[in-house]
């Protein structure tokens, strides 16, 4: 890796532009630059912070029931309820930008209904990482792009900006694939590139539309989870085409311990798992193989 990418449009458009502001002060008044910045908390009551990998700071400004108001009414281009099933899903998707919300759950005969009075807001800051892929990209162009990988860490360590810098190698490799957009993170890595792009499916539902209609060489998609996603993945390995994807876990020990992965690593769905964990130094990425 040699080369990160921040840009403050990308990264933080979905905040008005006096929160920008703010951020921006506070980063300047701890002595941070505003490219090491990697998360932005707002609340409704209390303090709000912003973070810089493990080091967090108050937020400088006075954050109000009212401005708090106003900044999910921006973030929403207006519209709660035109983000309504996301928000029902713990976020918004603001230009490409996935933030997180929490509020009061109304629940319908034990499932989540609708969110109401949003409380807080959790905005991780998006920046590309050239070269991020270089290990996995190096997998599948040794096993021919036959291989599944499955990236896992903790969250927020950079599986999301692993994949969005894979799909661009991709691409410059000329290789013909597919990409499950389900939450609208990768999309716009994909603009120009060899991709099928199938934005806004659950994945399990894309992953078998992708299978059966595009002919991808490997279908490429963010945070398998549930029994169905595991499903489609068997699916799409037995129909031969391979997956890459990412999974929340510290370790593999961990993967294995869920019911749905049993069928994963019988079945040898993914070649190779690659964990990605940071420390001091930066983000070290370990290979294994099932």
């Amino acid at each position: 890796m040699t080369t990160t990418i921040f840009n403050d449009k990308d990264a933080l458009s979905a905040l008005p532009s006096t929160i920008r502001a703010d951020v921006m002060k506070t980063a300047a008044a701890v002595g941070r630059r505003p490219d090491e910045l990697t998360d932005v908390r707002l609340r409704r009551e209390g303090e709000s912070y912003i973070s810089f990998g493990r080091d967090s700071y108050k937020l400088l400004c006075r954050m109000t029931p009212r401005r708090f108001d106003d900044i999910v009414f921006a973030m929403t281009n207006g519209s709660l309820y035109a983000h309504a099933e996301t928000i029902r899903d713990g976020y918004i998707n603001a230009g490409g930008v996935r933030c997180g919300v929490c509020g009061r759950a109304n629940l319908e005969g034990g499932n989540i209904r609708e969110i109401c009075d949003v409380s807080s807001l959790s905005l991780r800051v998006r920046r590309d990482v050239v070269g991020a892929s270089e290990v996995v990209f190096d997998i599948l162009s040794r096993g021919g792009f036959a291989n599944g990988v499955l990236i896992y860490s903790r969250p927020g360590v950079g599986k999301t900006t692993l994949l969005r810098d894979l799909i661009r190698n991709l691409s410059a490799a000329g290789r013909q694939f597919a990409v499950v957009d389900c939450r609208g993170e990768l999309g716009d890595a994909c603009v120009g590139a060899s991709a099928d792009v199938l934005s806004g499916y659950p994945k399990s539902d894309g992953i078998r539309a992708a299978v059966r209609s595009l002919c991808p060489e490997l279908i490429i998609c963010d945070e398998l989870s549930g029994s169905d996603d595991a499903d489609a993945a068997l699916f799409s390995r037995s129909c031969g085409v391979p997956i890459v994807a990412t999974a929340h876990a510290s370790s593999v020990e961990e993967l294995r311990m869920r019911p749905e992965s049993a069928a994963l690593f019988e079945n040898r769905v993914f070649s190779y798992f690659v964990g990605l964990h940071r420390d001091k130094d930066g983000v070290r990425q370990i290979v294994t193989e099932p």
